[in-house]
């Protein structure tokens, strides 16, 4: 388990440089701002392909001698194809589970950190509390934790993902699988978010339909320090989850080593994620689709250093194509980060009488510039397999 810095868990969380600040002597606060949904949406979207882990250095994560914990991983590698200045060269990764030739199930148990954002001292009327519940109960509702029906048949999204990615190269008999236990619920932790760290912006004429942001590393801060109390298995992944409230960004994931009292070092992963409404931001940005893009580059890249061939950002044919300058194996940002983004519109996957949108995810194959493409019927991308019919290209 990881070292336990205080012995309580405590439900309001504040980083000494982040405590609130009173408002000025004039009783000045920050007005929220008046925004277009789809030009936030585009906003969003440019933001967050900007924001990366640090990350674990692949020689302490793929050591295998006993001095380190985490979850199951194995490692393996890729060989660019195509014609161009990576051709011939050899990527290695590391990826959630067990070896796909092994035939094991690995399952993978998470907590979920509920994010009581409170924004105080914005002035008259705009002071408000973002509740976590909404978000929380959707996401452990939906196809991230539970069965559904997808392309190559029924399972969890992740797990769907992945055996598409390696039907060919798993066991003969197809019993490979990365599962995600329904996960545990901690109790919210409440973090306060002033003018000096956050905004506000109103995204309808009506000057109560707020949304709220929180800076990328004041949030960052905050999840470390939040760290420090959780009760963490080293097998455990915590996702933290606010409601209604960005951190610059969408959503991240991240590593890092944690020092045991017995010598060895936990490896350390963990994900944020932001939840919108449908009716908020519109179906691209809806519900999971967020988060199903950080668990995916978590099942793929989990510790945040699997380097690939920098790419474009897909379609080729769209004249805002353009180079990512992102050298990692993020399977979400290619449809979901770039400029390109609303050429993939949301998957529709419904579920107990909710229809989840899912953000599309490229596979290894993409990345690896295979031609044809190694994964399940040829495929490169999922949950919808006819998005993308062309690996990707590198930039030059």
């Amino acid at each position: 388990m990881l070292r336990r810095v205080l012995p309580a868990f405590a439900l309001l969380l504040l980083v000494p440089a982040l405590v609130a600040a009173a408002p000025d002597a004039h009783g000045q606060g920050k007005p929220a701002q008046r925004v277009d949904k789809e030009m936030m949406a585009l906003r969003l979207r440019a933001a967050t392909r900007n924001r990366h882990g640090k990350g674990i250095d692949k020689s302490k994560a793929d050591r295998d001698d006993g001095t380190t914990r985490s979850f199951p991983h194995f490692s393996s590698s890729f060989t660019a194809g195509g014609h161009n200045a990576f051709t011939g060269q050899t990527f290695p990764f590391t990826m959630v589970g067990f070896p796909p030739a092994s035939g094991k199930t690995a399952t993978f148990h998470s907590v979920i950190v509920p994010l009581r954002m409170n924004f105080v001292f914005f002035g008259a009327g705009l002071d408000r509390v973002f509740e976590p519940t909404r978000a929380v109960n959707n996401i452990v509702a939906s196809p991230l934790f539970n069965d559904a029906q997808f392309v190559n048949g029924v399972g969890q999204f992740g797990d769907q993902l992945q055996r598409a990615t390696f039907w060919n190269k798993m066991d003969k008999q197809h019993r490979w699988h990365v599962i995600m236990d329904r996960p545990r619920i901690a109790k919210p932790v409440t973090v306060e978010v002033t003018p000096e760290i956050g905004a506000l912006f109103q995204i309808s004429d009506d000057p109560n339909d707020l949304i709220g942001e929180i800076l990328f590393d004041a949030m960052d801060s905050q999840i470390h320090t939040i760290l420090q109390f959780l009760d963490l298995k080293p097998d455990e992944i915590p996702i933290f989850v606010a409601d209604s409230v960005f951190n610059e960004a969408l959503g991240y994931h991240d590593a890092f080593a944690v020092r045991n009292d017995d010598g060895t070092e936990t490896l350390q992963t963990f994900l944020f994620t932001s939840w919108f409404s449908a009716d908020q931001l519109g179906d691209l940005l809806a519900d999971i689709s967020t988060i199903n893009h950080e668990l995916a580059e978590w099942m793929n890249d989990p510790f945040v250093n699997n380097i690939v061939p920098t790419w474009r950002y897909p379609p080729e044919e769209d004249p805002r194509a353009e180079c990512s300058f992102n050298p990692f194996l993020e399977v979400g940002d290619p449809q979901g980060n770039g400029p390109t983004f609303d050429d993939f519109p949301t998957i529709v996957v419904p579920l107990n009488g909710f229809r989840f949108h899912l953000q599309q995810i490229v596979m290894l194959p993409w990345f690896a510039d295979e031609s044809p493409s190694s994964a399940l019927n040829g495929w490169y991308t999922f949950p919808d397999p006819t998005s993308l019919r062309e690996p990707a290209v590198y930039c030059q």
